[in-house]
């Protein structure tokens, strides 16, 4: 019995790490108001997604496999809150190079209040977003 209960010990901690290597890291994505805030919310892991109308809105993206080629494209979809069915309209579209294979880094300004999302592709396929997030413009 000792026998039986030691090899299926030995062998569930043989066999379940091969299970966890199997899974995919997650890309993670932060907003902030300023670049310092930038660093500072991604060692605090406080997410903020309010921003005023005019307001420079950073974002960082960080995948831990990196980016598999050397272009990403990255875009802004508004959501239209009245609307029930396809009620989203793409505001902002922007291919660009990597510099560093793991984040990428800028910011952009809005001038319409409302619920808006980033998501970012890789340019080798952009039909599945590597990374999505979600944030607001108040006036």
């Amino acid at each position: 019995m000792k026998k039986l209960l030691l090899v299926f010990l030995m062998f569930s901690f043989l066999i379940c790490p091969c299970f966890a290597w199997g899974k995919k890291p997650k890309a993670l994505l932060y907003f902030a108001k300023t670049e310092d805030l930038l660093e500072k919310s991604i060692f605090d892991d406080k997410k903020t997604g309010i921003f005023k109308i005019g307001e420079k809105i950073y974002f960082l993206a960080y995948t831990p496999l990196g980016f598999k080629s050397d272009y990403i494209k990255y875009q802004v979809v508004k959501q239209d809150d009245n609307a029930h069915v396809g009620g989203y309209s793409r505001i902002r579209n922007v291919t660009c190079r990597v510099k560093n294979k793991n984040y990428y880094s800028d910011y952009f300004i809005l001038y319409e209040a409302g619920k808006y999302y980033l998501q970012i592709f890789d340019i080798e396929n952009l039909n599945q977003w590597i990374v999505i997030g979600e944030f607001r413009v108040v006036e």
